[in-house]
C-alpha cells in the first residue's frame, strides 16, 4: 500500500512541475533565445497570469551596436476575459517600463518616466492587432531614453476565459530588416485549446 501511495505522489509532483514549466512556454522561439519568466500580478499590475519574455541570442539586444539591441519579445497568458482595447494596452505598457526602470508610477515629472501609443490596425475573428511606439529609459545599456517601436498582437480564448498577448518590440523603424525576424515570431497556436 505504501508503494501505492508513494508512486501516485510521485506521478502528481511529476503532472504538477511539467504543468509548472509548460505554462511559461509561450512564444514558439528555439533554445538560443534567452528566457525571462514573469508571474503576475507584477509589474503594479493586476492581471492573473504567467508572463514570457523572449531575448534575442548572445544578449545582443542589451548590445547598442548590435542591430537586435533593445529589440524582444514579450507574451501575456491572463485572466482578461474580453477585448483589451488599446488604452489599457497603453497604460499597462507604461507600468511595465516604468516598474522595469525602478519609476514611481506617481513621479510622472521623472525624466525615465514611460509613455505609450498604440493604433488598432487590424481585427481578425478574435485577434487584434496593435502597432505604436513606447517611450522609456534604458538602465541597462544607454542611460538614456529610447523610443521603442512595438506591434501587439491580443488574442481572446472564449473557450478559456483568458487573453493572449504578444509584444514585439525595437527601436529600428518598421521597415528595418530586424521586423522580418520579429513578424515571425508567434505564440504557441495549441495554448487556447490546451490551457
Amino acid at each position: 500500500m505504501k508503494k501505492v501511495i508513494l508512486l501516485l505522489l510521485i506521478i502528481i509532483f511529476s503532472i504538477s512541475t511539467f504543468g509548472q514549466k509548460s505554462e511559461f512556454k509561450l512564444i514558439a522561439l528555439d533554445s538560443t533565445w534567452g528566457q525571462e519568466v514573469i508571474r503576475f500580478p507584477a509589474r503594479h499590475m493586476d492581471y492573473i497570469g504567467v508572463g514570457e519574455i523572449r531575448f534575442p541570442p548572445k544578449r545582443s539586444w542589451i548590445k547598442p551596436e548590435h542591430p537586435f539591441f533593445w529589440s524582444y519579445t514579450y507574451a501575456w497568458n491572463i485572466n482578461v476575459n474580453r477585448k483589451i482595447p488599446e488604452k489599457e494596452l497603453e497604460i499597462a505598457l507604461v507600468k511595465y517600463f516604468n516598474s522595469l526602470n525602478k519609476v514611481d508610477m506617481n513621479a510622472a515629472t521623472d525624466n525615465r518616466y514611460a509613455s505609450a501609443k498604440m493604433t488598432k490596425t487590424k481585427k481578425e475573428k478574435l485577434t487584434t492587432y496593435f502597432k505604436g511606439y513606447v517611450k522609456t529609459f534604458d538602465r541597462f545599456a544607454t542611460n538614456k531614453r529610447i523610443k521603442l517601436n512595438v506591434l501587439i498582437e491580443s488574442s481572446y480564448c472564449k473557450k478559456k476565459q483568458r487573453t493572449f498577448i504578444l509584444f514585439k518590440f525595437s527601436p529600428k523603424n518598421f521597415n528595418h530588416t530586424i521586423w522580418r525576424t520579429l513578424k515571425k515570431i508567434k505564440i504557441y497556436n495549441h495554448l487556447c485549446n490546451n490551457q
